[in-house]
């Protein structure tokens, strides 16, 4: 077998290892890539990393059949910081070295030491920029355009905080904040959520000189960072630094209160918490719990065994053997907590709050499944999706009104590339279609892995003022919502309701209480086969158009 490998992205630090890169290699045999170590009283250890990136551009660049398209990786884990050794692929008893640190507990090792915090920012810094370049010159604009900006934004992100001081000396006495948001940056509804409308909530409630903080980690550079939110979504860095350094500046701030929207991503989320709930009660601060997802219930946010399907929440138990062997979401930064250890520190900081703010009311059954001993001040506030524009509705009403018979296209709106999002039913489906002779075709409107030879095409990344045009121009006759986690709040199914087509979705979380109330929903149980899921769809394939 011949290799040829890139290891792109090596961060460490905070307890936690990232890497990002690639391995191709030249027949079926799939090689097991492996991160070795060892413990502080030198015992070995082994992680297994999951090869769950696809990388058209390396199967392009090398001339690989498509099949070998999902060979890139992003692993993003615990580890006992400063004891990684060895990161290598197996296969057929061969060993393919790709990485090599000194090992801390051989003082005669040759290998290079860990790289300064300087080396590994510019490192990152240069990776984007060259994925930036190399997706610019792909020349698939509609995806990539949007990635290679996305990556872009990223370097400057990285290249500001390497230059920027670490957290300095503050003064003893700092003006207070009216609100502290802690929050992930890794895009999605919470995000959309914060920037959109809790920031805007928020700084007309504190009036023209609000003092809004906001409190991330940032992935890239393995940095807790703390930003002021100012006005049209704008930041200006207040600080910056390594986990005990934000404990400090936590301490010495005044805060009114704490808004805690997400911290999935957070390496000390459980400290975190503790730390949180401590400032709250010492202080008399206000604190706002939001509901984006289950990650208060389960390190797997969104309530998904280790072989991707809804845990249904059963006992401690069970769950306490399946978060063993997970590997889902980010459950590799957490495990090792154990369930009864999280749910105890999160009761806590729930007990603690003075709004639990949930988006649907499926989040309140399993809060009370989860904690039934609590008795919680929920509040219930759907999201805001905006209306369509004029032009789209009138768009829309000229494209329904010559729309005679069925397309046999099925549209999938989103990034369909994780178990939790329906890779799985996904792929299922259009091998169905494929097997059964069908003419159908399904057409996900953003990212979804390569499927060469079968009924599946993907549009990439698209704008939300483009779901419209992308809507009309691909001709969809029904949507299939693929997600098998239960949502808290899905932004997609109120986006599709607009349209007022049939909307297919799996029965439960918020995707239940929609089926529930929208006229053209078509329900899905979990244990439908993809036949039986064709067989639900197809009459609205098929049948003409009234």
């Amino acid at each position: 077998m011949t290799y040829s490998h890139n290891l792109e992205r090596v961060e460490l630090g905070q307890g936690v290892i990232l890497l990002q890169g690639w391995v191709a290699w030249d027949d079926a045999c799939r090689p097991v890539l492996q991160l070795h170590g060892r413990d502080s009283q030198g015992h070995p250890w082994v992680q297994t990393i999951a090869f769950n990136r696809d990388r058209p551009d390396v199967v392009g660049a090398l001339g690989l059949a498509p099949t070998f398209q999902r060979c890139g990786f992003f692993y993003y884990a615990a580890v006992p910081e400063g004891q990684v050794l060895e990161l290598c692929a197996h296969t057929d008893g061969a060993r393919l070295s790709l990485h090599r640190w000194a090992d801390p507990l051989d003082q005669n090792s040759n290998t290079a030491p860990f790289p300064s915090r300087l080396h590994q920012h510019l490192r990152t810094w240069r990776y984007f920029l060259g994925r930036s370049w190399s997706l610019l010159r792909s020349g698939q604009w509609r995806g990539f355009k949007e990635r290679a900006t996305r990556h872009a934004r990223s370097a400057w992100q990285v290249a500001q905080l390497a230059l920027k001081p670490a957290a300095a000396a503050q003064p003893e006495t700092m003006p207070p904040w009216d609100c502290l948001v802690v929050d992930h940056d890794l895009g999605g509804g919470a995000n959309q959520y914060r920037r959109h409308q809790l920031a805007q909530e928020l700084l007309a409630a504190s009036g023209q000189d609000s003092r809004v903080a906001l409190l991330t980690f940032s992935v890239l550079t393995l940095q807790y960072v703390v930003y002021r939110i100012l006005p049209e979504q704008r930041q200006e860095l207040v600080t910056r630094g390594t986990w005990s350094q934000l404990q400090a500046w936590l301490q010495r701030s005044r805060i009114a209160h704490i808004f805690y929207n997400n911290a999935v991503s957070f390496p000390q989320a459980l400290p975190l918490v503790q730390a949180v709930q401590t400032y709250c009660q010492q202080h008399a601060c206000r604190l706002t719990v939001a509901m984006h997802d289950y990650f208060p219930i389960c390190p797997s946010q969104h309530l998904l065994q280790a072989e991707g399907r809804y845990c249904q929440l059963p006992d401690t138990v069970t769950c306490q053997a399946c978060l063993a062997r997970s590997e889902q979401a980010m459950v590799t930064l957490y495990r090792h907590h154990g369930i009864e250890a999280w749910r105890a520190v999160w009761g806590q900081l729930l007990a603690t709050a003075d709004e639990v703010r949930i988006f649907d009311p499926s989040a309140q059954v399993a809060l009370q499944r989860a904690y039934p001993d609590l008795t919680l001040p929920l509040s219930l506030r759907p999201h805001a999706v905006a209306s369509l524009s004029q032009a789209e509705q009138d768009q829309l009403h000229a494209w329904q009104a010559q729309k005679k018979r069925p397309s046999g296209r099925i549209g999938i709106v989103g990034s369909i590339t994780s178990a939790y999002k329906g890779e799985q039913p996904v792929s299922d489906l259009v091998r169905a279609i494929a097997h059964g002779g069908h003419p159908y075709e399904v057409v996900v409107l953003g990212e979804c892995a390569a499927m060469p030879g079968l009924p599946l095409r993907s549009t990439g990344p698209y704008r939300a003022s483009e779901l419209t045009a992308l809507i009309i121009q691909h001709d969809i006759d029904i949507f299939f919502f693929s997600s098998v986690g239960p949502e808290t709040f899905s932004y997609v199914l109120h986006e599709l309701e607009r349209y007022q087509l049939p909307v297919a979705a799996f029965d439960l979380g918020a995707q239940a209480t929609f089926l529930a109330r929208y006229p053209q929903s078509i329900c899905l149980a979990l244990t439908d086969s993809a036949e039986q899921v064709l067989q639900k769809l197809e009459p609205y394939l098929r049948s003409p158009i009234h």
